[in-house]
C-alpha cells in the first residue's frame, strides 16, 4: 500500500481547502486474465473481481487498500460464461450461463464479501443453441436491475430482465420491432431503476433525407408486456450526436443532442426533450443555437460558427429535473488504412495488442446548464488537451464525481506514464475552480478514469493498468 497526501490549491474563495488522501493497492498480474470488475465497497472491505474465463478470483482489501486475502469464486460450472457482477447491499451478485447436457441454464448467485455463496437462483432453462450464451448487458443506476439482451436479426431483440434485490426473473421475451434496423440505427440502450428497458434509435440522419429525420425511444416496461414507441421528429436538422439519459428521481427520460442543418461533424446548436414515458404526448423539442460567447471561449475566433467534433459525454440532473449537459471534444483517427481492434468492450476490458494505428484526441469540455424551459441557464468552458495512440483512448476523457452540492470532473492532464491528475469542480450555479489532485510520476500508474467507480460522497476507486499490471487507486476527499 502506498499513501500520498496532496493539498489542493485554492483558486476561488467559496471552495474550502481540503487535502485528499490517495491510496494505491499492491500490484496484481493480469497477464492471463480476460476481464476485471471493480465491485466497490461492502462494509469495511473493497472488492475486485478478476475473471480469466475458467478461474475467478476475488481480491479483498481493507478500506486503505491493504490486501487482506484472495479467494476463489466458484460457479456451478467452471466453464460458465459470466455476464455481469454487481454490488448487492452487503454482498455481491453474479449472473452467468452454462451448458448442461441439452440445455442452457441462466444462474444468479449471491456471494458474501469473502466469496462464500449465500444463495443460488436458477433463472431459467432453455434449449441449447448457438445464440443462447451470446448476451450483452446493461445495469440500472442503483444496480438493482440487470438486463441481458441479444440482437439476432435487424428487427429482432431478446431481453432478459433480472431483479437482483428480489433475486428473481422479471421477464424474458423476444420482440419483433417493425420499421427499424437495429444493426444500423441503434444509438443507445439504458435501464431505469424501475426496470424500464429503453432503446434509442435514429433514422434518416443525412443531409439528403433530413426532411424524414426522426429518433425513436422504444420502451419495454418492467413486466415485459408494456411496449411503446415514442417518436421524436427531428426534421430539417442533422444530428451530430444524441444521448438518452434516465432521471430516476423524477421518473423521466431526457434526450440531448447536437445538430446542424447540413454538416455531420460540426454543431451549430443543441436540442432537448424531456418527459415521463407513460405520459409522453407531443413533448416540446427545444432547439437552441450555440452561443457565440461559447465558441469564442473555445476557439478565440469571432468568425467560428460551430462546435467541431463535440459529443454529448454525459447528462446530469438537478433535483428539479433540469439538466446539466457535459460536452467533450472527441476525435478518433485510424491511420495507414488499418483498423484498430476494439478491445475496450464488455467482453474484455484489458488493453492488448492492435492490428492498426489510431490517434485519439479528447480535449475541451463545455458544461451547459439548462433551465426548465430548455434555455441556457449558465455555461462553463473547461480546457484540457489529451492525445494518445493505439490505446483506444481508455486513459482519456474524464470521470464525473457527483455529490449533492457539486460535481468534480477528474482527468489525466496528459496520456503518458508520468503525468498529473487534475479536476474541475463546479456547483449548481456555475461557480468553478480547477485543482491538481495527484502526480503519477514515479508511481508506475496509468489511470483509467472512464472506468472509475464512485463508492461514496467522499471517495472513488480508479483502476490503473500499465502493461500487465493492475492496481486500484482510491481517492478520498474526507480529509
Amino acid at each position: 500500500m502506498r499513501v500520498l497526501y496532496i493539498l489542493s490549491a485554492l483558486f476561488l474563495f467559496w471552495f474550502p481547502v481540503k487535502a485528499q488522501k490517495v491510496t494505491v493497492s499492491p500490484d496484481i498480474s493480469i497477464r492471463s486474465d480476460f476481464a476485471f470488475h471493480v465491485i466497490g465497497s461492502i462494509d469495511d472491505r473493497i472488492l475486485l473481481f478478476k475473471d480469466n474465463r475458467s478461474d475467478r478470483e476475488l481480491f479483498i482489501y481493507d478500506k486503505d487498500l491493504v490486501l487482506q486475502s484472495e479467494r476463489q469464486v466458484n460457479f456451478l460450472d467452471n466453464r460458465a460464461v459470466l455476464f455481469e457482477v454487481v454490488k448487492a447491499d452487503t454482498a455481491f451478485a453474479t449472473v452467468y450461463g452454462y451448458r448442461d447436457k441439452s440445455e442452457i441454464i441462466l444462474q444468479l448467485d449471491i456471494f458474501s464479501p469473502t466469496a462464500e455463496r449465500l444463495d443460488s437462483v436458477e433463472l431459467y432453462r432453455d434449449e441449447r443453441s448457438y445464440q443462447a450464451l451470446r448476451y450483452e448487458t446493461v445495469v440500472s443506476q442503483d444496480q438493482s436491475k440487470i438486463a441481458l439482451y441479444n440482437i439476432s436479426e435487424k428487427d429482432k431483440l431478446k431481453i432478459v430482465l433480472i431483479d437482483v434485490a428480489k433475486k428473481e426473473l422479471m421477464h424474458r421475451n423476444e420482440y419483433i420491432i417493425g420499421n427499424v434496423n437495429l444493426y444500423t440505427e441503434l444509438e443507445q440502450i439504458e435501464l431505469s431503476n424501475d426496470g424500464d428497458f429503453l432503446i434509442l434509435t435514429e433514422r434518416n440522419n443525412f443531409k439528403s433525407s433530413r426532411d424524414k429525420h426522426q429518433a425513436s425511444v422504444f420502451w419495454f416496461g418492467p413486466t415485459g408486456t408494456d411496449v411503446k414507441e415514442i417518436l421524436i421528429p427531428l426534421e430539417d436538422i442533422v444530428s451530430n450526436d444524441i444521448h438518452l439519459s434516465v432521471d430516476n428521481k423524477n421518473k423521466k427520460v431526457g434526450i440531448f443532442g447536437l445538430y446542424d442543418e447540413k454538416r455531420s461533424k460540426e454543431s451549430s446548436g443543441y436540442y432537448w426533450v424531456y418527459g415521463q414515458l407513460s405520459q409522453w404526448a407531443n413533448q416540446p423539442i427545444i432547439l437552441q443555437a450555440i452561443d457565440p460567447d461559447i465558441l469564442f471561449e473555445l476557439y478565440g475566433d469571432q468568425k467560428q460558427k460551430r462546435l467541431e467534433n463535440f459529443i454529448v459525454a454525459d447528462v446530469l440532473y438537478k433535483y428539479d429535473g433540469t439538466p446539466i449537459a457535459i460536452l467533450e471534444m472527441e476525435a478518433n483517427v485510424s491511420r495507414q488504412g488499418a483498423t484498430a481492434t476494439n478491445l475496450n468492450t464488455r467482453n474484455s476490458n484489458f488493453d492488448r495488442s492492435y492490428t492498426g494505428w489510431s490517434d485519439h484526441y479528447n480535449e475541451d469540455i463545455v458544461v451547459l446548464s439548462l433551465d426548465n424551459t430548455g434555455q441556457r441557464d449558465w455555461h462553463q468552458v473547461f480546457y484540457k488537451k489529451q492525445y494518445s495512440q493505439n490505446d483506444q483512448g481508455i486513459y482519456s476523457s474524464f470521470f464525473p464525481f457527483k455529490t449533492p452540492s457539486r460535481v468534480r470532473l477528474l482527468y489525466n492532464d496528459e496520456i503518458k506514464a508520468n503525468s498529473t491528475v487534475s479536476e474541475y469542480i463546479f456547483d449548481g450555479a456555475g461557480n468553478f475552480k480547477r485543482t491538481s489532485v495527484l502526480s503519477t510520476e514515479y508511481q508506475n500508474l496509468r489511470l483509467r478514469f472512464k472506468d472509475a467507480l464512485q463508492i461514496s460522497n467522499t471517495a472513488l476507486l480508479v483502476p490503473s493498468q500499465k502493461s500487465y499490471v493492475l492496481n486500484l487507486v482510491k481517492i478520498d476527499y474526507t480529509r
